[in-house]
């Protein structure tokens, strides 16, 4: 009995833990739960609506994350349209499709079908901007407002209406006006066909025209790259240009400063010599006179030397005859070294 008893009871406990595991299941599977990292960024709109947290997020229709929050904060977009409050929807989505949210991406609040749950549909048209970063914030595509699209329909209606039941305005001459008016117009396009066929003739030979000279500037300016090569050089040049007017601003202050102070200097020493000239002319002729005739007496003396050495030279005077005679020189020269020898013999003789 007892042993009948432990195996019901082992059954039941068996099935309430698969019913709970089963449970489990369905909640995750359901609820989109995921175990690992997550890749979180966050998109704010002026109004969210009818997003809710929890709510999905797609690319090209398939759901990728969800919504992990709602919040209110301070709108910072310098918009006129923009609202003091806006809604961030902080968002998380798995890190396999990080690769295909990128910093020109937009995001759409939209329903799947007319009654179907608001979710963030993410739209990324290339992939030449950069994939964004965990917790980067972007800005979203604000939803169309119907109940404001209502209300302005409502108030076109009602002024519609105020229009048509004014009784300053008669509502059958309008419509009769327009009427005679649109004939008027279908008379003057009849009788002008011919003119009216040429004038659109002329204008689409132009267009032609002006096709030829796209394609031909095109072709002149190889499918851009061209202007796009001189517009970069232009840019180039302009920086280089930008620098170097840099490096001679920086260099042309103590330039500028030097020569300042080299035009002070010359123009002190003008001063100074026109001080030092103005009423010593006199002076100053005299000092040249007086140049002068010192020259003139050296260029004499100068003379009278060279005359001196040419009689010595030849033997002239006392001088010339000590520096002609060999004999006398050598006599001289002996006297010299005896007395070096002998020193006393001029005090006495032997």
């Amino acid at each position: 009995m007892k042993s009948s008893e432990t195996a019901i009871e082992v059954k039941v406990g068996a099935l309430v833990i698969f019913a709970l595991a089963l449970l489990v299941t369905f909640v995750l599977v359901l609820g989109d739960f995921s175990l690992g990292n997550q890749f979180e960024f966050s998109v704010e709109f002026n109004n969210a609506g009818g997003l809710k947290p929890g709510a999905d997020v797609a690319i090209a229709g398939l759901n990728v994350g969800n919504v992990k929050s709602l919040r209110f904060i301070q709108n910072e977009r310098a918009d006129a349209n923009a609202t003091a409050v806006a809604v961030r929807a902080n968002i998380e989505i798995s890190p396999d499709y990080a690769d295909a949210v990128r910093e020109n991406s937009q995001f759409f609040i939209t329903t799947r079908g007319v009654l179907g749950e608001p979710y963030i549909e993410i739209v990324t048209r290339d992939f030449e901007a950069k994939p964004i970063e965990g917790g980067t914030v972007m800005r979203g595509v604000d939803p169309p407002r119907i109940d404001i699209i209502v209300a302005k329909a409502s108030e076109l209606l009602s002024s519609l209406n105020d229009l048509l039941d004014d009784p300053s305005i008669q509502t059958k001459d309008l419509i009769s006006n327009t009427a005679s008016l649109m004939k008027n117009l279908d008379t003057v396009l009849v009788d002008n066909r011919e003119n009216v066929d040429t004038t659109l003739k002329n204008v689409a030979d132009a267009s032609g025209e002006a096709n030829q000279l796209l394609e031909s500037l095109n072709v002149a300016v190889d499918d851009g790259q061209g202007l796009k090569r001189t517009l970069r050089d232009a840019e180039t040049t302009a920086g280089s240009a930008s620098r170097i007017a840099k490096r001679v601003e920086k260099d042309i202050d103590p330039i500028l400063a030097d020569v300042n102070a080299m035009t002070t200097n010359a123009r002190n020493a003008a001063e100074s010599a026109d001080k030092l000239l103005t009423g010593n002319e006199q002076k100053i002729q005299n000092s040249i006179d007086n140049l002068e005739n010192s020259t003139a007496r050296l260029n004499k003396v100068s003379s009278d030397a060279e005359e001196v050495m040419a009689s010595v030279k030849n033997g002239d005077g006392t001088v010339g005859a000590l520096l002609t005679e060999k004999e006398l020189y050598d006599d001289l020269k002996e006297i010299l070294r005896d007395i070096k020898q002998r020193p006393w013999k001029i005090v006495w003789k032997e």
